[in-house]
């Protein structure tokens, strides 16, 4: 859970600085997809038991 966290963080600050940078709003738009899959997939490294 920390690690999805420290991702949607991380997408979070690249796409403030994307305004910017554009590769880094490419890179943020990246990150933002992984997490959200993620998210829905049940995260990385979760169990089976600890799903809702």
């Amino acid at each position: 859970m920390l690690l999805l966290i420290l991702l949607a963080i991380l997408a979070v600050i690249a796409f403030g600085v994307g305004f910017v940078v554009h590769w880094l709003f490419i890179v943020a738009a990246v990150l933002a997809l992984i997490w959200l899959i993620s998210l829905f997939t049940g995260g990385f490294g979760r169990t089976g038991a600890r799903r809702w």
